[in-house]
């Protein structure tokens, strides 16, 4: 055994990596099987609260990144500092993800509306300042 492992560690390690490839696989063919009862069952004429089904996608993703974190990084042997050092900063940055992306759509929300603003106020008038045309030597 390389590392110096004892027998029953090496046995312990490779039952928690089929342990948690069986949990992957598993997540996963739940994953198929409810894409495809929402697409052919329950909702086949492509209607339903889509909402539902991405929140259930993105809670089985984070489950199956909790089971890869943990048991294929290694990061479950690790002590709490070490784990602690590598996962809030991903926290972090998922969560400074999801609200730039939130604040983006603001952005764009509000941007359509000051141009709806900006046409109707400007719907009255003609081009530019002065519409009327410049009389005299200006």
């Amino acid at each position: 055994m390389a590392h110096g492992l004892d027998i029953e560690t090496y046995k312990q390690q490779v039952s928690g990596v089929w342990r948690a490839t069986l949990w992957l696989s598993i997540i996963t063919i739940v994953e198929v099987v409810a894409a495809l009862l929402w697409i052919w069952v329950l909702f086949p004429d492509g209607g339903g609260p889509r909402m539902l089904l991405n929140t259930f996608f993105i809670m089985a993703s984070l489950l199956k990144a909790f089971f890869i974190v943990g048991e294929f990084m290694h990061m479950k042997y690790e002590t709490r500092a070490l784990a602690l050092t590598v996962l809030v900063p991903t926290v972090f940055l998922i969560w400074f993800i999801i609200a730039f992306l939130w604040e983006g759509a603001e952005w764009m929300n509000n941007r359509e509306m000051w141009e709806v603003i900006i046409e109707q106020g400007s719907a009255g008038h003609g081009h530019g300042h002065g519409s009327g045309g410049h009389v005299g030597g200006h």
